[in-house]
């Protein structure tokens, strides 16, 4: 009688998925024509540094032979080097007309009419607006006033894993009991958040998607959800406090020291998040019929398909439809799995989304009946070939000699007397970077800016470059600011110095002489 009076019934949680989607995009699409005819200037710094790059630069890495997360990243790199808009083709931007509050507005409205729904139907709302084009707090209230909402509705906010943080939310809300029906809503307006002169603002477009979360059959909906932190990322970005031509305050973005980390920690984290989601669906990658990865350069998705061992065609790549939209990616991704007929009803579905400076998140659902809004995306953006690489510039190589091999300056500089050492290192990165302006080295002059020489991107494949040789480590700082090929000669003969005190039995001239550094 005991064990009876016990006894607990089973509890069973209730299925949650997805109900509807919808996007809006703004009505203009930018084309890279804009920033070739705005600012010629910046191509004729660059058209030299393109040529170069597909020579010692492409080949350097294509030696690289233990394909670690960087290795694996700058393999996926190799076909964008020769572009100097990185593979971006084209992104949606808003005009004075539209903002980011209309964007969620459309997608909420539509998203709600595809779930047959009404407003007084929603009992929760949830918004992260990245970039929004208003300074300060977010736009959940404005957005339910808006749109005649009569339930709570508030931000939320992880970077470009924000929708999936949201849906994360929400399905522990809907577990409770609390909610029935959740409206989320995720914008980006990245085309205002950078300083058009700077290359990043190439990679950023603007959009927004909404979902309706609710109960889901038994067997469909969330499977299971993985999120880890991504704070090794702190410092990719610098974000600061600016007045626009408008007079308008804003918050301009800008590539940060620590941007390198973004593609250190790319493979890993795409690794683990996914395969422990994937576990804890109690599935395997190869059950997976369609995967949602967020895409913010044109080589994300084939890196993501490399660290998984996945086959490309299971994968969709939007970015150069749409450039980088940050949280809006999801969503989008979702929307034209189904609009193109790749995602069906009981499909196994893999979404990941990484946050810079936040979250990384994965999350395995198999799908239901999920409704998509109407009015879709205007039909060339539709039915565009999501993986074509357009290069809008291209320079020709100029190859000369075989592959290039891994040099000997590390052996020369350790060996070296020690008032040659200098010589010897300047002259191997003048040669290097020479290469990558298609110059002659003795037009480089060694208290140039690396600044002025290397963006974000190469600067990463430089520095890459030079540990490998040199088998030392390099912060990324050094390669930013105010540093010249002097100052990051000096630094590398000081790292040198140490290693051969640490590695090397020095006799006490040795010694006197590395002290001198």
């Amino acid at each position: 009688m005991q064990e009876a009076k016990n006894f607990k019934k089973p509890v069973i949680i209730m299925q949650v998925g997805i109900r509807s989607l919808a996007v809006s995009f703004p009505q203009t699409i930018r084309t890279n024509e804009y920033w070739l005819q705005k600012f010629p200037e910046l191509f004729v710094q660059a058209a030299p540094r393109q040529r170069g790059k597909q020579t010692q630069l492409t080949q350097s890495i294509e030696s690289i032979a233990d394909m670690n997360g960087i290795d694996l990243w700058l393999q996926e790199v190799n076909p964008y080097l020769g572009d100097p808009f990185r593979g971006t083709v084209q992104r949606c931007v808003v005009t004075d007309n539209e903002s980011s509050l209309l964007l969620e507005y459309q997608a909420a409205q539509a998203a709600i009419r595809a779930a047959n729904l009404t407003v007084d139907q929603i009992d929760l709302a949830i918004v992260a607006s990245l970039f929004p084009d208003v300074v300060g707090t977010g736009l959940a209230a404005h957005l339910a006033q808006k749109l005649g909402l009569h339930c709570p509705a508030w931000n939320l906010e992880s970077t470009c894993a924000s929708a999936l943080v949201a849906l994360h939310t929400a399905q522990a809300f809907l577990q409770t009991g609390s909610y029935q029906h959740i409206l989320i809503v995720v914008s980006h307006i990245g085309s205002q958040a950078v300083n058009e002169a700077d290359t990043l603002s190439w990679s950023m477009g603007d959009g927004a998607g909404a979902f309706i979360v609710g109960k889901a059959k038994p067997d469909q909906g969330i499977l299971s959800t993985k999120i880890m932190p991504t704070t090794a990322t702190c410092g990719a970005y610098n974000h600061e406090l600016v007045i626009d031509d408008q007079g308008c305050p804003r918050i301009q973005t800008s590539t940060g020291e620590n941007v390198s980390s973004l593609a250190t920690t790319a493979v890993d984290q795409v690794r683990q998040c996914c395969l422990e989601a994937v576990k804890e669906a109690g599935v395997s990658l190869d059950h997976i019929n369609y995967f949602a990865f967020n895409t913010p350069t044109a080589w994300y998705a084939s890196v993501c398909a490399k660290a998984l061992g996945i086959d490309p065609e299971r994968v969709i790549n939007l970015y150069p439809t749409y450039a980088n939209i940050g949280p809006v990616f999801p969503i989008a991704n979702l929307y034209h799995g189904v609009a193109n007929g790749k995602i069906r009803e009981n499909d196994l579905v893999l979404i990941y989304a990484n946050g810079a400076s936040a979250t990384a998140a994965a999350m395995v659902m198999r799908w239901g009946d999920v409704a998509i809004s109407s009015s879709s995306p205007d039909d060339l953006i539709l039915n565009q070939n999501p993986n074509q690489v357009p290069l809008t510039i291209q320079f020709t190589p100029e190859l000369n000699g075989n592959p290039s091999t891994k040099s000997d300056v590390r052996a020369k500089l350790i060996t070296a007397n020690f008032s040659d050492r200098y010589t010897i290192l300047v002259d191997y990165l003048r040669e290097w970077l020479a290469a990558s302006q298609q110059l002659e080295p003795e037009e480089i002059s060694d208290h140039d800016y690396l600044v002025i020489m290397l963006d974000s991107l190469m600067a990463i494949i430089f520095r890459r470059h030079i540990e490998m040789e040199l088998q030392i480590c390099i912060p990324m700082e050094k390669f930013f600011g105010d540093s010249t090929i002097h100052d990051l000669a000096d630094f590398l003969l000081n790292q040198l110095a140490v290693v051969k005190v640490m590695n090397a039995s020095a006799t006490s001239s040795q010694a006197r002489e590395i002290i001198s550094l």
